[in-house]
């Protein structure tokens, strides 16, 4: 599924983001792409398991003499090229093909990594008391991913923020993506309250509020 943010809704989070960092001493950043990774493997594997499908059902209609008459080796031989050329092409056609063949384990792991390098990319590490939080989702393996600043971390445990990913992952998988992010960011702030992170007299907004999106 496509998802595509109309000025509305960006609008809105941005708003969720400015109240953020107006109550907290947090600075968020959401960042939305599209997928992760192309996953080129995927390509190679779908060409692979057609042409051994192709193999076995070309095999299983000559064992039991049921080719059409006239077939020939060229004919059976372009017929699994062709099932290569198809299989390779799938996943780039419907891409819920790459996200079924890649394993979930390997996902995780592009998507993090994906995460780490808009972390480095937006400077979310360059606020003055190392609060920063960046909000990465990727759609089409419906993955977020919340990395916190050492600042955050000093003070909030890995797992408080399960939650707030299910939120933007619930949001994914109905079609309300803008109002899970909102909602998950509203509960950033929470946390971030809650663990003393109170806005300083001399806050400024370090870094940009809207939400980062790449196609």
């Amino acid at each position: 599924m496509d998802f595509v943010f109309n000025e509305q809704e960006k609008e809105r989070i941005k708003g969720a983001v400015q109240a953020l960092e107006n109550e907290s001493s947090g600075e968020i950043v959401p960042y939305f792409v599209a997928r992760s990774d192309s996953y080129d493997e995927a390509k190679w594997i779908s060409a692979l398991l057609l042409t051994v499908l192709g193999i076995i059902f070309t095999g299983g209609l000559a064992y039991f003499w049921l080719l059409p008459s006239g077939t020939t080796t060229l004919m059976i031989s372009v017929y699994l090229f062709s099932s290569a050329i198809f299989g390779f092409l799938a996943p780039m056609l419907f891409p819920a093909i790459g996200n079924f063949l890649i394993s979930d384990s390997v996902q995780d792991q592009r998507v993090r990594q994906r995460a780490y390098e808009a972390f480095l990319s937006e400077e979310v590490f360059r606020t003055i008391d190392r609060t920063g939080i960046l909000l990465f989702i990727s759609a089409a393996e419906h993955k977020v991913v919340v990395l916190a600043d050492s600042g955050i971390n000093a003070k909030v445990q890995p797992s408080d923020w399960n939650g707030i990913v299910q939120l933007v992952i619930n949001g994914i998988k109905t079609e309300e993506l803008t109002h899970g992010i909102v909602k998950a960011i509203n509960d950033c702030k929470k946390l971030l309250l809650d663990n003393g992170f109170i806005v300083r007299s001399d806050d400024t907004n370090e870094l940009p509020d809207e939400i980062r999106i790449e196609e």
